[in-house]
């Protein structure tokens, strides 16, 4: 009889608790608390009749939802979330059915302070520093310690998970699930020579590998290899025999555009037909970097979203290159320095020629919202790797080139390289930053970070 009792009084107290919702009584909201702060702030928001079911408690913050981490009836928790720039605060409250019993944005805005930091996405070392590929969960045993190129799928998948491609030149190509958070390889190191990048077809459904095959000049081996989207990129095979091959470029109309070692010569890709593999017979070339005093290198090239022209670099050279589309020839034309030098490197910023770079290794084309919102012709900015001095450039439209992250707090230790998250500019060190690419929507970037064995990132929070 007494258990029986006991059980029936606290049931009672449960169903009179004061601080449940109350549906005859209005809901509350009195202040919310600090007023200023950076992501991840524990915010607190004060009222009454909030209730504790925190599936009908919804908050957003400067644009972007927060969870309710904890509800008293009287007062919220939450965090504030990334991004969160207008500051505005807004509560809705759901009732029993679902409906909306309230909703209140406060008056005084939220002082998002944003703050732009290095984090690592990924890396797993023992404790002499070694570390070796692994599929896997990222808060398991995967791992991916080398990531010379990496590009992001084009086409969200069935279900909208970020994928990211890496590859590097002696164990395969590998998918990461950004957001499943999961690395797998897709194919081992068979078929080809050396991979040094890697772009995806106009249509997004094709992958297209070229090759260092050490044939220099001759078409006896494959120079550039392709992977479908229908076979989920698990198996490439040979798309195009010619010379050894660094970078290539795929546009709209089909046609394949391609680096090779000698001279630094760019070609145009000659089909003989629609069956694969191509026999390159004879080539278009476009231009050498020899004939403006590069040479041989191993090119990169990265075409510009317009399809109007393309950047030019190698790590041979201190140099980053534009070269522009011509409509009526169909070919790119000898490209002129937009920042740095041919013949000279170094580590400055600076305009154009006064510029210096050791290794541009990997870059992207990011769109400034600024210049859109000013009206201006050119929307990019170009962010690229430098990996002997261990740091991030961005590089404008005008060819001012400034360092956006790495070589941090040189005077503590006499050194640049290192492993530290932080600041981009004060704290944050890498050792050898390769591939880069960049999430658009989430506003991240991702750095190979060779040496440190692991993938980092760049973002504003």
């Amino acid at each position: 009889m007494l258990a029986l009792c006991s059980i029936s009084l606290v049931g009672c107290k449960d169903e009179n608790d004061p601080n449940d919702f109350d549906p005859s009584q209005p809901v509350v909201f009195t202040d919310f608390t600090p007023k200023e702060g950076p992501v991840r702030t524990r915010m607190y928001i004060m009222g009454s009749n909030f209730g504790k079911d925190l599936s009908k408690i919804h908050i957003n913050i400067g644009g972007q939802e927060a969870m309710t981490i904890g509800s008293d009836g009287k007062k919220l928790y939450c965090m504030v979330p990334k991004r969160a720039y207008n500051g505005n605060v807004s509560v809705r409250i759901d009732g029993k059915n679902g409906e909306t019993v309230a909703d209140y944005t406060f008056e005084e805005p939220f002082n998002y302070e944003a703050r732009t930091v290095v984090g690592t996405l990924l890396r797993k070392v023992d404790e002499d520093g070694n570390s070796a590929f692994q599929d896997g969960s990222f808060d398991g045993e995967g791992s991916c310690p080398s990531n010379d190129w990496m590009v992001f799928d084009p086409k969200p998948s069935e279900n909208g998970d970020q994928i990211l491609f890496s590859s590097n030149y002696y164990d395969g190509f590998r998918e990461l699930n950004l957001t499943q958070r999961y690395v797998k390889r897709l194919f081992p190191r068979t078929q080809y020579a050396k991979m040094v990048s890697f772009t995806f077809t106009a249509d997004g459904d094709t992958l297209l590998f070229p090759d260092d095959n050490g044939h220099g000049a001759d078409n006896t081996a494959p120079n550039i290899y392709y992977a479908l989207r229908s076979e989920q990129f698990r198996k490439i095979r040979a798309y195009n025999y010619g010379y050894c091959s660094y970078g290539c470029i795929s546009m709209k109309d089909g046609s394949v555009f391609y680096s090779s070692w000698n001279d630094g010569a760019i070609y145009k890709m000659q089909r003989a037909n629609d069956i694969l593999p191509n026999i390159d017979v004879k080539p278009i070339k476009c231009f050498t970097l020899t004939a403006i005093g590069g040479g041989s290198a191993h090119t990169r090239l990265l075409l510009h979203p317009s399809e109007k022209y393309m950047y030019v670099f190698a790590p041979q050279r201190g140099a980053i290159m534009r070269s522009d589309y011509n409509e009526e020839t169909k070919l790119f034309d000898t490209p002129r320095v937009i920042a740095g030098s041919l013949s000279s490197k170094g580590c400055a910023e600076g305009v154009g020629n006064v510029a210096r770079f050791e290794e541009p290794w990997a870059g992207i084309f990011v769109k400034n919202r600024e210049y859109e919102e000013a009206g201006k012709k050119e929307l990019y900015d170009f962010y690229f790797s430098d990996d002997v001095n261990h740091c991030i450039w961005k590089l404008t439209p005008e060819g001012v080139a400034t360092m956006v992250a790495g070589r941090s707090n040189y005077n503590a230790d006499k050194k640049y390289t290192g492993y530290v998250d932080g600041a981009p500019l004060t704290e944050a060190r890498f050792n050898r930053p390769t591939s880069l690419a960049y999430d658009a929507e989430q506003e991240i970037f991702y750095i190979g970070d060779i040496n440190n064995k692991g993938i980092r990132y760049l973002t504003t929070e």
